[in-house]
């Protein structure tokens, strides 16, 4: 993306001829960069979060506390997969087309809900850690018992 940009850049300085397609291209790009990045960053869990409130809660309060927000994710993730899929199916139906490359969009809007489906299974996954985490802490605390 990088480099199609700088050539199209130069040659729009240089020989007064741009790359036509170069800004589309960049903007399906950058679209891709970052929907295939929502779960990954999920699953490292970097993403930005509010926790001043939660860090201020009692231990026992934290874990009820991420659970909702883990359920609201996984809700505004259904609602973005059932509303994506719709979007991009009409744009495949009508066969929607970039205006100055003719590049075929619905592919690259694949994208959004396939991201969200990811992150939904993200959560799960991390949902299941978490619940084999505190059984195997319910373990460790029987046998020291």
């Amino acid at each position: 993306m990088t480099a199609l940009v700088f050539v199209s850049t130069l040659m729009r300085y240089l020989f007064n001829s741009p790359v036509h397609f170069s800004n589309e291209l960049a903007g399906l790009l950058f679209l891709s960069i970052t929907f295939l990045t929502i779960p990954h960053v999920l699953n490292i869990d970097r993403h930005i979060k509010i926790d001043l409130v939660v860090k201020k809660l009692p231990s026992r309060i934290k874990n009820p506390v991420g659970v909702f927000a883990s359920m609201v994710m996984i809700i505004f993730s259904l609602v973005f997969i059932y509303e994506s899929w719709g979007f991009m199916n009409f744009s495949r139906l009508i066969s929607s087309r970039s205006d100055i490359s003719g590049i075929l969009l619905w592919p690259w809007m694949i994208l959004m809900p396939l991201s969200f489906v990811m992150c939904v299974v993200v959560k799960i996954k991390h949902a299941c850690l978490f619940r084999g985490a505190d059984e195997v802490n319910r373990l460790v605390v029987e046998e020291k018992s």
